[in-house]
């Protein structure tokens, strides 16, 4: 039944709630992208991407939308809010990590669980979107401490999956914040604040280290600025 609603009437409202979303970016947001095409011959990706603003993952998936499917990876609590709950299960977001008052071995079989669904919509042909920090950063760079081993982990299982790394740039409080005179007609000398964001593939992410090796060289990717590739 999931199944069903998910390719008719989901694909509808996905569909409509990207056209709002799309809009409310494009009247509030001058939004340029490079690197989307590398998304149009993959057969499923990991996008791993920093994590600025709480505006990161519905601004991602709605500039990437046209170009490929998105499934957001979420905080439990978050996609189990109330008041968000409905978007997050229409937009088929994955739910990640669990409540630490649950037993060890519930953790452990969700986890496993999780994993599954992760390399199931690889496998279909569709991206994962995943925030390596897992958390907005409240601090001038992007930390991946050695606990946050699911990138490691996916990367261990299937090494051949295809990886992007997306950064976005402008929308933080640790960024610059450059508006350009969307509104001058209305007489608000700031319209549109400026954000970039930058999609390149990944081939140098070796999961055969540890996982404190391996996320320090994301760390480190990650806090690349863009216009200085390492």
């Amino acid at each position: 039944m999931m199944r069903l609603f998910d390719r008719t009437l989901g694909k509808w409202i996905r569909h409509f709630l990207f056209i709002l979303v799309r809009t409310y970016y494009a009247l509030f947001y001058n939004i340029s992208s490079s690197g989307k095409h590398l998304l149009q011959n993959q057969s499923g990706a990991l996008i791993l991407a920093t994590h600025v603003s709480r505006h990161d993952g519905p601004m991602i998936a709605a500039v990437l939308y046209p170009t490929m499917r998105i499934r957001p990876t979420v905080h439990y609590d978050e996609y189990y809010n109330w008041a968000q709950f409905l978007a997050m299960f229409v937009i088929s977001a994955i739910p990640m990590s669990s409540p630490k008052s649950w037993p060890d071995e519930k953790r452990k079989a969700r986890k496993a669980k999780v994993m599954g669904i992760i390399h199931k919509v690889m496998s279909k042909e569709n991206a994962v979107l995943l925030f390596p920090a897992g958390k907005v950063r409240r601090q001038k760079e992007e930390l991946v401490p050695a606990y946050l081993s699911g990138v490691h982990e996916i990367l261990s299982a299937e090494p051949n999956t295809p990886v992007l790394l997306l950064r976005l740039d402008g929308l933080g409080q640790f960024q610059a914040a450059t508006y350009d005179r969307f509104w001058s007609f209305i007489g608000i000398k700031k319209g549109r604040r400026h954000v970039t964001i930058d999609l390149r593939s990944l081939t140098d992410l070796d999961p055969s280290v540890g996982v404190e090796a391996f996320n320090a060289r994301l760390e480190e990717l990650l806090n690349t600025p863009v216009s200085n590739d390492i």
